[in-house]
């Protein structure tokens, strides 16, 4: 006698997660990247308004404010300029 394999035998072996379990995978993992990638950029952005404190002599004024305001909200930004 033969014996043949019934597919609710099988299903367990090779059933698919659910397409949504994927999708909410995917989600979560594109979800921590943009959270790291803010996060690195917000890192960036605080050394260099630091560094750029520190060569303009330390205390923070109105019109050094200004000018880092200035310079991170355009594309010039460099906190090697004086």
């Amino acid at each position: 006698m033969s014996y043949t394999a019934n597919h609710r035998d099988l299903a367990a072996y090779v059933d698919d997660p659910p397409r949504r379990n994927r999708v909410d995978i995917l989600r979560r993992v594109f979800e921590a990247l943009l959270t790291a990638m803010e996060e690195s950029r917000q890192k960036q952005a605080e050394r260099e308004l630091s560094n750029y404190v520190a060569l303009r002599g330390g205390p923070l004024t109105d019109d050094l404010e200004r000018e880092m305001m200035r310079r991170l909200f355009t594309s010039d930004w460099n906190s090697r300029e004086r």
